[in-house]
């Protein structure tokens, strides 16, 4: 296996990880784009991080709605330990967005003791808790889009959201203008038709996956 850069890996050695991946039985499965890479109504237990590649953790509720309520490039990670509680009963995936390498072990190595106490262990430990504060910052940033009432005010939040993390006007967005409209829990239609309207009002620029904003959202 090769190295990856991953912020659960900070500050973790090559030959340290290397040993961690004995310990923790880490193995490596590949996937093609669209299949599904872990399914949480299984229930396995498994913290999974994308080495190469990209995914999205999607929901479908018994209507059949989906919502996207994570996008994941390489260096990402996934579990039951990283999700709220699935109440409602709705299918949660992971899938690829293209092609994969995903490292999967059991997540009870961020919970379980480490025999040997190694140092790298509890560095793991600790990254794990700062991924598990940023995951939750980013549903409070969620929460903040779909808390808006309409499609506009959502895409300008949102459009806020990421020009403000890049600290500057232009940004390219993490998924498809399809993927977006499942993010903000939009019709796609009703969302492109919405765009179109802001670019004829020079709000903003899109081309592709790029973004510019034109005007300060509002």
């Amino acid at each position: 296996m090769e190295a990856v850069k991953t912020p659960i890996l900070e500050g973790i050695t090559l030959e340290e990880q290397e040993q961690m991946r004995v310990c923790f039985g880490v193995r490596e499965e590949r996937f093609r784009a669209g299949e599904t890479v872990y399914d949480f109504a299984e229930g396995r237990k498994y913290l999974g991080l994308i080495a190469r590649g990209s995914a999205v953790i999607q929901r479908i509720d018994r209507q059949g709605s989906r919502t996207i309520l994570e996008h994941l490039e390489s260096g990402g990670v996934f579990g039951e330990m990283l999700m709220f509680e699935n109440v409602a009963g709705d299918s949660i995936t992971v899938i690829a967005e293209e092609p994969c390498r995903v490292w999967f072990m059991q997540d009870e190595h961020m919970t379980r003791r480490c025999e040997k106490a190694c140092a790298h262990h509890s560095r793991l430990v600790e990254n794990m808790f700062h991924i598990m504060t940023e995951k939750a910052a980013a549903l409070s940033e969620r929460v903040e889009v779909l808390s808006r009432r309409s499609i506009r005010e959502k895409l300008l939040c949102y459009f806020g959201l990421l020009a403000g993390q890049r600290q500057k006007p232009s940004f390219q967005l993490p998924f498809s203008l399809s993927a977006l409209a499942d993010y903000i829990s939009a019709d796609r239609s009703a969302m492109m038709r919405e765009l179109k309207k802001m670019k004829d009002e020079h709000l903003v620029e899109v081309a592709g996956r790029q973004v510019t904003l034109c005007a300060p959202a509002r």
